[in-house]
């Protein structure tokens, strides 16, 4: 039922809570993943996070709190590429990546820290030097890049097919270096309830995330992190002697986002301005 909340729902539940009359901070957060993230390093006698479960509910919530004069309330959303609605207003903080998982996955060495503490070190920095990456961030991002890229084609355009939960073991190329964009396209069709292109449309379709994706300068706009844990989690399986679900990547992720990272976001320092309070005055990192 959470999924159901509407903007209205989450306004009034701050009231409940009885919001407006506390010298407390609230910070609206999507889910409760995002609420996982934040938690460890906020000071909770000042501030606590409240999940919306949903990007447009958070959205309506906050801009009736704002109407509303509320002074103690801001939000933090997924900054993806626009995919609401709604406007956000002044007092919506976007994460610093797509959503909370890919800000983490890209912060600092965050992404090299758990690839340490799960993998085999030679597996891994044989597959990088096969392959010519850098990094271990690097070879994640060519497997969840094209899956962000169709994610966005399809809300644009309207394909109504499902991009979440791609298996990468049925759409990575057989060196699992990079997707197979037939077998990505094909997939997303065959798992949609109601899709609106067919397996005739797949070489348009095709063509049209090659052209988009020869335009982007900065792939990690376009990685969810969802697909990036899932894509970690695949490779770490596939390539790199680690076993781990996406969930407990998702997990270690969290739990490896240090203060160090955490300062380092433009979304720390965002939250503090949405708050109109110093920098340090509500996270136990900068105290």
């Amino acid at each position: 039922m959470k999924e159901y909340l509407t903007g209205e729902d989450l306004f009034s539940y701050l009231i409940i809570l009885g919001v407006p009359g506390k010298s407390k901070r609230f910070l609206l957060c999507e889910g409760d993943s995002d609420c996982a993230v934040l938690d460890p390093h906020l000071d909770d006698g000042v501030i606590e996070t409240i999940p919306g479960y949903g990007k447009d509910s958070v959205i309506e919530a906050i801009q009736i709190a704002y109407d509303s004069g509320f002074t103690n309330v801001a939000a933090l959303i997924d900054r993806d590429w626009g995919k609401s609605r709604r406007k956000p207003c002044d007092l919506a903080v976007p994460t610093d990546k797509y959503d909370i998982d890919a800000t983490v996955f890209y912060a600092g060495d965050v992404c090299r820290r758990v690839v340490s503490a799960f993998c085999d070190r030679d597996r891994v920095r044989e597959f990088l030097a096969t392959h010519g990456w850098s990094s271990p961030m690097e070879a994640v991002s060519a497997l969840a890049f094209p899956l962000g890229v169709l994610r966005k084609l399809s809300y644009d355009e309207g394909w109504g097919i499902k991009v979440a939960g791609t298996p990468f073991d049925k759409v990575a190329q057989p060196d699992c270096n990079g997707v197979d964009l037939s077998a990505l396209v094909v997939s997303a069709i065959e798992r949609a309830g109601k899709p609106r292109i067919s397996e005739r449309d797949v070489p348009d379709v095709i063509g049209s995330v090659s052209r988009f994706m020869a335009q982007v300068e900065d792939i990690s706009d376009y990685c969810c992190g969802h697909d990036l844990n899932s894509a970690l989690a695949f490779l770490m399986r596939k390539k790199w002697s680690g076993k781990a679900s996406k969930d407990l990547i998702e997990r270690s992720m969290r739990g490896a986002f240090s203060c160090r990272e955490m300062l380092g976001s433009r979304f720390f320092k965002g939250i503090h301005g949405a708050f109109g309070v110093p920098e340090g005055d509500l996270f136990t990192c900068a105290s």
